[in-house]
């Protein structure tokens, strides 16, 4: 008899087992597991930050260069802010989320973006590859009244359609001649003094001061940059 009843009471505690896994299981499957899917999507779409990538593209003439633009997040975004140097870069879109930009000198870039959720990222790229830099008269000589000159500029190059000079009395001259195989230029000597005016194809502008015997001065503006 105790035999038959043990027997008995074995099936009923195996189905109190098994509605108990289920239970468990279906605690486990529509209660604990949506819970933390669902926090973990809350806490993603809390705290996700947007993403981006900028690529500066090399320069054949030392002039210009194209900055490329990538929205690499996929959440909305509330704003986009790229500046160069304070000042906001004119982009056109080449792709869903691709922007292009030429520009002319070099500089900071700045990025700013947020997120629809406020959460924002700011960062910086630096523009270094464009000719900022002064041409250079290398050597010069001073024989019977005329002053020639070795000019060198190692990036965009000397724009030798636009030499000039000013004479002490405020005379414009062209030179006498010009050799861009030799780098080299010829104008007449002054006796007032003579500033020539040495260009790169950047636009950046070296005035160095002759006199008819050395150089006196360089001229107060012989840093002159172009866009600056």
């Amino acid at each position: 008899m105790e035999q038959q009843r043990a027997y008995r009471r074995t099936p009923a505690r195996r189905r109190n087992y098994n509605i108990l896994r289920l239970e468990w299981v279906r605690l486990l499957l529509f209660y604990i597991l949506p819970f933390i899917v669902v926090n973990l999507i809350i806490f993603f779409l809390v705290t996700t930050k947007p993403g981006y990538d900028v690529t500066i593209a090399d320069t054949n003439d030392y002039r210009t260069t194209d900055v490329t633009f990538t929205i690499t997040s996929f959440m909305p975004l509330r704003s986009v802010t790229i500046t160069l140097d304070g000042e906001p870069l004119d982009l056109t879109q080449i792709g869903r989320k691709s922007y292009r930009s030429t520009v002319t000198r070099n500089g900071v870039l700045e990025i700013h973006m947020e997120n629809f959720n406020h959460m924002a990222i700011t960062g910086y790229k630096v523009i270094d590859v464009l000719d900022n830099e002064l041409p250079d008269v290398t050597s010069y000589t001073l024989t019977d009244g005329q002053l020639t000159l070795w000019l060198s500029d190692t990036q965009s190059g000397i724009d030798y359609e636009n030499l000039s000079a000013v004479t002490g009395d405020g005379r414009k001259i062209a030179p006498l001649s010009v050799d861009k195989n030799a780098g080299t230029a010829v104008f007449e000597i002054d006796t007032t003094g003579l500033t020539v005016t040495v260009k790169d194809m950047s636009g950046n502008e070296y005035q160095p001061v002759f006199s008819l015997t050395e150089v006196i001065e360089e001229a107060d503006n012989d840093a002159t940059h172009p866009m600056e």
